[in-house]
């Protein structure tokens, strides 16, 4: 991999990979797909007395680097009974990344409508899911990182006719694999968690707004403000 091919992207803000895809809390209908994107930058990862350039750099695992931001598409699908699944391909690059040039990743997850109450105003939704995901980075020449994440997110959202206001929170446990074929270092376990807060265009689906804080429940004011922008559409 040439660093030319990463820096085509340097015009967008950093990012920092994120765990649950952007979605609504609402599901799916059923026998219908949507199908779109996202992308998540991050202005600053990491603790504001650590002071900017620290902050740059704090936004993923050893070695340092700095993430351009995260391209996800995604793909869901309602299943009936108040679920459904989804699939998402997750893209980001990183300059200063002695090792990790690159990382490409999987997510698989499923979400299921737990209330859905209607009043005079807007429909209340609750649903909760579950996710899992594998992700490898490199760079040529070099052995490869793995990555496999799992987790649980939350949604509450307030749907009005044209609008979903979505709250979201999740816990998720990430296990990372340096050099992973040459098994020279051990393995790295870590605990994230999220809050979001999102606003998604609905009757058609299409664009979408959402500010989430990514971060380790330990030291909760070390983490990632990340800004997410997507688009939608639903088809069948």
């Amino acid at each position: 991999m040439k660093p030319h091919l990463v820096l085509l992207t340097l015009p967008l803000a950093l990012g920092c990979a994120t765990v649950v895809p952007m979605q609504t809390a609402s599901v799916v209908a059923p026998g219908r797909a949507r199908l779109g994107g996202s992308l998540t930058a991050a202005g600053y990862c990491g603790d504001l007395s650590g002071g900017l350039l620290l902050g740059l750099t704090r936004c993923t695992e050893y070695p340092d680097g700095v993430p351009l931001p995260e391209l996800r598409a995604n793909a869901r699908v309602g299943l009936g009974a108040g679920f459904d699944v989804g699939l998402s391909a997750q893209a980001q690059g990183q300059v200063i990344a002695p090792e990790r040039l690159l990382q490409l990743g999987l997510t698989a997850d499923v979400k299921g409508e737990l209330l859905r109450l209607p009043t005079a105003g807007p429909t209340h939704v609750f649903s909760t899911g579950l996710l899992g995901g594998a992700a490898l980075s490199g760079r040529l020449g070099l052995p490869l990182w793995a990555q496999f994440e799992w987790g649980i997110p939350l949604f509450y959202g307030l749907q009005f006719e044209r609008w979903e206001v979505v709250l979201g929170a999740s816990l998720s446990q990430r296990v990372l694999f340096p050099r992973f074929a040459a098994a020279e270092l051990p393995a790295v376990n870590s605990v994230r968690a999220g809050l979001s807060v999102g606003i998604f265009r609905r009757n058609p689906a299409s664009w979408a707004l959402q500010l989430s804080y990514l971060t380790d429940p330990a030291r909760f004011s070390t983490g990632t403000l990340q800004l997410q922008l997507g688009w939608f559409f639903d088809v069948g």
